[in-house]
């Protein structure tokens, strides 16, 4: 996935699914720091953690 899909989904009024490694995760913030990461929450586990942009699904 890339930077800019990311920011519409987080726009989006919808629920759009993503995957991380097969695990759907629901986006939460972009990195300020522009090393292309993004902050997400594990749906199945709960658990929080930055993932690499481009390796999310959709």
């Amino acid at each position: 996935m890339d930077e800019n899909r990311v920011k519409e989904i987080l726009e989006s009024k919808g629920i759009i699914e993503v995957k991380y490694k097969n695990n759907p995760v629901w986006l939460e913030s972009i990195s300020t720091d522009k090393d292309d990461k993004i902050q997400v929450k594990d749906l199945n586990t709960n658990e929080h953690f930055s993932v690499n942009i481009i390796d999310l699904k959709e």
